[in-house]
């Protein structure tokens, strides 16, 4: 019984296969800023087609405030480094944008970088999420401390309740709570009021 091993010949169409059934973003991305080939899974995603998102270069789709560090991020890798894990934003056709973090690297011999990239804007929303929820609990704590700094006083005979509900004297207060100490003397309202004209 004879062993045939799998012809070299069908390799190209397992690549093929493999580049239009990925779930994340395959492309080749030449030296000069243009996609030479994209996975379907780009259409999915941003919307645009293959055609026109190889028609200008790939920098007009990333977000205004990501193209500088991106534009960084690109001459690293044709100078021979790698991306891992870099992040950016992508435009839809609809307008809107989607995070997308990237693995890269370069193919000097042919002038490409070969990138992965991941749709993460899911994830990026969770995370912008907890913050907010993390920044309202901040909040609502900064706010509880500031009512346990009101001390409530008696409008007319100016006792102070205490954390157990009772009411006791300004300086009987005081000095429970803090290290402070009194010193009696009569204002000069009170002086007038209360021993001159006697």
């Amino acid at each position: 019984m004879t062993i045939t091993q799998p012809s070299q010949t069908r390799s190209p169409d397992l690549e093929e296969r493999f580049f239009d059934l990925s779930i994340d973003m395959l492309c080749m991305l030449d030296f000069n800023g243009y996609f030479k080939r994209l996975s379907p899974s780009w259409e999915r995603t941003l919307g645009f087609t293959r055609q026109e998102l190889m028609s200008r270069p790939f920098i007009e789709f990333v977000h205004p405030d990501d193209r500088e560090r991106t534009l960084n991020q690109n001459a690293n890798v044709r100078r021979g480094g790698q991306a891992l894990g870099f992040e950016n934003r992508y435009l839809c056709k609809d307008g809107s944008y989607r995070w997308f973090r990237w693995n890269a690297t370069p193919d000097h011999s042919w002038s490409v970088i070969y990138s992965v990239a991941r749709d993460v804007t899911d994830v990026k929303q969770a995370e912008e999420e907890r913050e907010r929820l993390v920044h309202e609990l901040q909040t609502a704590l900064a706010e509880v401390k500031t009512l346990q700094e009101i001390l409530p006083i008696c409008s007319y005979c100016r006792k102070v309740r205490d954390d157990e509900n009772y009411w006791d004297t300004v300086e009987n207060y005081v000095s429970a709570h803090t290290s402070t100490l009194f010193s009696h003397s009569i204002c000069p309202t009170c002086l007038e009021k209360h021993f001159e004209g006697q």
